[in-house]
């Protein structure tokens, strides 16, 4: 994948993760929102669920040729707003751990293991992942306002300082349920080079993410990414050995 489209993908994942914690609507205070959007989530004590993720890319890469399709499987487990385990099971076979102050990843099939501290980084300056946080995070760095679109809103984003990839941010917000359903990306220029769209079922109550489906363009091709969440469980007890970094 090209440093372009990398970075454009990590500003989505960046700002999606905001988009799940804080909404900005114009006929309420800001802290009234938040309210809104953490009586849903802070009823997530954990969470538990299989996924499928299935990528179609036009995107060359060295010793491949387009177009492409590769399906992940993987299983994932998160406690609290800042504790996860991903365990990739095919094509390859990865575990990556985050416990709040750490970042582990293993590769299962060689024992290599790369270890980052989430403290260095933050102390350097990075925003803060953790989904308790975003939202001020994203204060730092992003200048942040709201639009009606007809019962919903729409929340943009955009970075403080200007950089080659990013130009603003769109989300669309559903009042209804107080969750993000679309989150739109544009390069400085003001084209629209990303998307995704958010599915969400209710399990005791709580809306939980069921689907993702994101498509990205670029210069060197187009992807499209749908992550399904399969066998969801919630607040049933996850133990706090499965984010254990040694």
């Amino acid at each position: 994948m090209n440093k372009k489209l990398a970075s454009l993908l990590m500003a989505a994942a960046f700002l999606g993760s905001i988009c799940l914690t804080a909404v900005i609507a114009d006929t309420l205070k800001l802290d009234d929102v938040i309210k809104n959007i953490q009586s849903n989530q802070s009823k997530i004590k954990d969470m538990y669920a299989e996924t499928t993720t299935v990528i179609n890319s036009t995107i060359s890469r060295a010793g491949s040729k387009a177009p492409q399709q590769m399906t992940q499987k993987a299983k994932m487990w998160t406690k609290g707003t800042d504790k996860s385990r991903i365990e990739v099971t095919s094509p390859v076979k990865q575990v990556t751990i985050n416990n709040g102050e750490k970042v582990e990843m293993i590769n299962t099939e060689t024992g290599q293991k790369y270890v980052q501290d989430l403290k260095k980084l933050k102390a350097k300056g990075a925003p803060d992942q953790s989904i308790a946080s975003n939202f001020d995070s994203a204060k730092k760095f992003f200048d942040l306002s709201v639009k009606p679109d007809g019962s919903n809103y729409i929340i943009v984003g955009v970075p403080k300082e200007k950089n080659k990839f990013l130009g603003k941010m769109e989300f669309t917000i559903d009042s209804s349920r107080w969750v993000p359903v679309k989150m739109s990306m544009y390069d400085p220029k003001g084209k629209l080079v990303g998307v995704s769209e958010i599915e969400y079922k209710q399990i005791s109550g709580i809306w939980v993410p069921s689907k993702n489906i994101s498509r990205v363009e670029s210069p060197m091709g187009k992807m499209s990414i749908e992550m399904s969440f399969d066998k969801l469980s919630i607040n049933q007890g996850v133990n706090d050995s499965e984010f254990k970094i040694e």
